[in-house]
C-alpha cells in the first residue's frame, strides 16, 4: 500500500491523506488549515495526480470538522468520479457546516477580512451531495474500482471515534502478497466518554497498520486530569461568578464542545450547583448543530439517549439588534469561536467582560498559537496587567478571572500509547500532531510496542506500508 500525507502531518492543520493499494486510491479526509485561508489552506491535491500510483475513487470523511471537511468541495471539483463515504450523522453535518463555511468565507471576503475569494459556495456543496455514500458502524463496504470489482477485494468498516456526533475511525481491509492486510485510522479519537458522547470503539488486535492522530502529544497535563474533576472545577468556577454578580463568557467550538458544555451546565442546574433560572445565552450555527445531536440521539452512540441539547433553556443575546451583555444580571454566554477570533460574538463578549473583576472567561477548548484566547490564557498565567483580543481595539485592561479546564474531545497521549499496545500494529504512522507531539508520541510508541515501525511523515512524501 501506498501512503501519501497530503496536508501538513506535522501540525494539527489539513488532514488529508491518500492511500492507493490493489489498483484503487482513496482519500482519508479532506480538510483545510484552520490557520489559513483560501487555496494556502487546501491539501496538496495535486501530490495524487503526481505521486499517486492510482485513480482516484473514493474518499472516506471521518467526521464534520473543518480541518477534515474543508477541502472536500475543492478536491471533488478535481476528481468527480468518486464516492464519499461518512456516517449517516456525518453527511447531516458535513452539508450543514460546509454551507456555513460557505457563508462566512463569502461575508469575510466582501467585509475585506480575508483577502481570498471563498474556495467554494452552497451550490458546490449541493453538487457534492449525491456523491455521499453513509454506512453504520462495524458494517463493511466494498471499495472498488470506478464501481466495478476488480478480483482482489478492498473494504472499509468505521468504527465509533468518541470523538463528536458521527465520529468515526476506519478499517481498511486490501490484499498484499496472497494475504490480507488490515490497516486502521483513528481520525480524531476518545477512548473515554464525554458528557454525551460515549468512549470509542475500536476494532480486534493485531493490525498491520495504524496512523494515528497525536493531537494532545505534548501535553503532558492532561494524562494527569480527570474529566470528573475538571467536571467538578468547572461548576464551582460557574457557580462563584455567579454568586458574586459576575457573568460567565464560555467560548466554543459549534460542534461538539458547544453541546458538551450546554450538557454540563444542564448537569449543574439538575444538581442546584446553578440557578435553574440563570440566562444561557448561545446563538448561531451552535443551535442548528445542537438540533441535529438532538434528532439523531436515538440512532447514534449516547451516554443518555433521553438528553436533548433543547431541554436547557437558551437565549439569543442580541436586543434590539445589539448584543446584550448580561442585561446586569448574572448570566452564562456560551458562544462561538472557541479561540475568541476576532469578529465574532465570543471576541465581543470577552472584550466587554476583560475588564471587569466579577466576570470570567472559561476557557475549554484547544486554542492555537496568537489566537485571542491563547493570548488570554498566556496573560493571565504570566500575570500581565494587560491583553489584546483585538488588534483594533488594542490593549485592555485584565482584571476578570480567566480558567482553563481540560475537556478535549481528543485522547490523551497516555490513551493514545496504550491504544497502540492494545491494537499492537506491525507499522504505525503517526500524524495530526504539532513537532513535538510527533516526537514523544514516536519514542513513547516504540517503547510501549517494540516490536512496531514508527514512522512519522512528511508532507507530500510517498511512503510505501
Amino acid at each position: 500500500m501506498q501512503f501519501i500525507s497530503l496536508g501538513d502531518s506535522s501540525k494539527i492543520a489539513a488532514s488529508c491523506h491518500y492511500l492507493s493499494a490493489n489498483g484503487v486510491g482513496l482519500v482519508l479526509d479532506a480538510g483545510a488549515d484552520p490557520n489559513r485561508e483560501g487555496i494556502p489552506s487546501l491539501p496538496r491535491y495535486d501530490l495524487i495526480r503526481s505521486h499517486g500510483d492510482a485513480e482516484l475513487r473514493h474518499v472516506i470523511i471521518t467526521h464534520a470538522h473543518h480541518d477534515h471537511i474543508g477541502g472536500l468541495p475543492s478536491l471533488v471539483a478535481d476528481h468527480v468520479d468518486v464516492d464519499i463515504h461518512l456516517t449517516p450523522a456525518t453527511r447531516t453535518l458535513t452539508e450543514f457546516m460546509l454551507s456555513a463555511g460557505a457563508r462566512l468565507q463569502r461575508r469575510l471576503f466582501r467585509e475585506g477580512s480575508s483577502p481570498h475569494p471563498p474556495l467554494f459556495d452552497e451550490e458546490h456543496v449541493e453538487e457534492i451531495a449525491p456523491l455521499f455514500r453513509t454506512h453504520s458502524y462495524e458494517k463493511s463496504f466494498a471499495l472498488k474500482d470506478n464501481g466495478k470489482d476488480n478480483g482482489t477485494p478492498m473494504s472499509a468498516a468505521f468504527y465509533d471515534a468518541g470523538h463528536v456526533l458521527g465520529s468515526a475511525g476506519v478499517l481498511i481491509r486490501y490484499h498484499e502478497a496472497g494475504q490480507t492486510r488490515r490497516l486502521f485510522y483513528t481520525s480524531d479519537t476518545n477512548t473515554r466518554a464525554q458528557t454525551i458522547i460515549p468512549g470509542g470503539c475500536y476494532p480486534a488486535p493485531p493490525l498491520d497498520v495504524l496512523v494515528m492522530e497525536c493531537t494532545l502529544g505534548a501535553d503532558a497535563e492532561a494524562a494527569h486530569t480527570t474529566r470528573k474533576d475538571e467536571a467538578y472545577r468547572f461548576g464551582e468556577a460557574l457557580r462563584a461568578v455567579l454568586a458574586r454578580g459576575g457573568s460567565a463568557l464560555i467560548p466554543v467550538f459549534m460542534l461538539g464542545r458547544a453541546q458538551e458544555v450546554l450538557a454540563m451546565i444542564d448537569r449543574f442546574k439538575r444538581q442546584l450547583l446553578l440557578p435553574e433560572a440563570v440566562p444561557v445565552y448561545t446563538y448561531g450555527g451552535m443551535r442548528q448543530v445542537s438540533n441535529i445531536y438532538d434528532s439523531m440521539r436515538r440512532d447514534t452512540p449516547r451516554i443518555n439517549e433521553q438528553f436533548a441539547v433543547r431541554q436547557v433553556q437558551q437565549r439569543g443575546p442580541f436586543k434590539r439588534g445589539r448584543i446584550r451583555i448580561a442585561d446586569h444580571n448574572p448570566s452564562i454566554y456560551v458562544l462561538a469561536s472557541g479561540m475568541v477570533f476576532e469578529n465574532t460574538l465570543s471576541n465581543r463578549v470577552a472584550q466587554a467582560f476583560v475588564e471587569e473583576e466579577k466576570h470570567a472567561i472559561l476557557m475549554v477548548g484547544f486554542c492555537k498559537e496568537d489566537s485571542p484566547g491563547a493570548r488570554l490564557l498566556a496573560a493571565k498565567a504570566e500575570g500581565h496587567e494587560g491583553v489584546v483580543l483585538d488588534k483594533r481595539v488594542g490593549m485592555q485592561p485584565l482584571a476578570c478571572q480567566v480558567e482553563r479546564f481540560r475537556f478535549s474531545g481528543h485522547s490523551n497521549r497516555q490513551d493514545l500509547v496504550e491504544l497502540s499496545r492494545h491494537l499492537r500494529p506491525r507499522k504505525t504512522v503517526l500524524v495530526h500532531g504539532d513537532a513535538d507531539a510527533l516526537a514523544w508520541m514516536a519514542e513513547a510508541v516504540h517503547a510501549a510496542v517494540p516490536d512496531t515501525t514508527v514512522i512519522v511523515p512528511k508532507m507530500g512524501q510517498a511512503i510505501t506500508l
